[in-house]
């Protein structure tokens, strides 16, 4: 099933088996994943892993207010990032997709975040998420998989830069 054949139907009849795909066979689905279609499909998905990752942190007793904001970060964080990476891709290493393709690729590399919640899991799942969208942007912006790297490792950086600005500043800015 191609994702243009998922899109005729809604994401929630659709995610577990878009789910194992992007898990399973990264290099495929993003190759068939269209550039162009709309935020709605993407956001969707995006907000069904981060929701399972939410109710994973409720069952470990975050609270509610916890696991709302563990969802609302996953959410956000996507399309912030989305963002940066575009940015990053664009104008350090000629990357040719725009937005829309980027964000689709975060947003489908959020697959591993049901796994998220779980104990020691929740690392490995984070590390498969940099992988997929490592992936994701070989394929939507034409890089090999140097520049696909460096443009995650500084979008990543850059975002745990303003992050910790932001909370007063890491150790060593702080001095």
């Amino acid at each position: 099933m191609t994702p243009n054949d998922r899109e005729a139907r809604s994401t929630a009849e659709t995610f577990p088996e878009t789910w194992r795909q992007v898990m399973t066979d990264p290099r495929a689905f993003f190759a068939t994943l269209p550039q162009v279609g709309g935020l709605g499909e993407p956001s969707t998905f995006l907000a069904i892993c981060a929701a399972a990752s939410a109710l994973g942190h409720l069952l470990l007793a975050w609270g509610f207010r916890g696991a709302i904001g563990i969802f609302v970060l996953q959410v956000v964080g996507g399309f912030v990032t989305a963002g940066v990476l575009t940015l990053v891709a664009q104008h350090l290493f000629d990357g040719r997709a725009g937005f829309e393709a980027t964000f689709r690729v975060v947003a489908y590399s959020a697959a591993p975040l049901v796994f998220y919640w779980v104990p020691l899991l929740g690392m490995i799942a984070w590390l498969y998420c940099a992988f997929l969208i490592v992936r994701g942007l070989e394929v939507v912006h034409g890089f090999d998989a140097t520049r696909a790297v460096l443009t995650v490792a500084l979008g990543l950086g850059a975002l745990w830069l303003v992050t910790a600005v932001r909370a007063g500043g890491p150790a060593w800015f702080r001095g």
